[in-house]
């Protein structure tokens, strides 16, 4: 897909995931939306990073006194 995305792309990507019913308005607000998240990830600096870089979620559930 070329670097500009434009309506037609995005009313093609929504039909294919089944969103067949937004409105113009909303498939405008999806195009910024998409154009914002594509512009901001390809700011980011990624050609260092490597799988450890990843962020780890934690959870930890305390014991009981009884187990």
């Amino acid at each position: 897909m070329p670097s500009e995305i434009n309506l037609d792309d995005i009313r093609r990507m929504a039909a294919d995931i089944g969103l067949t019913r937004l409105s113009e308005e909303h498939l405008k607000e999806l195009l910024r939306a998409t154009q914002a998240a594509r512009a901001r990830s390809a700011a980011l600096p990624t050609a260092g990073l490597t799988p450890a870089d990843e962020p780890a979620h934690v959870y930890s559930i305390e014991r009981s006194p009884d187990r």
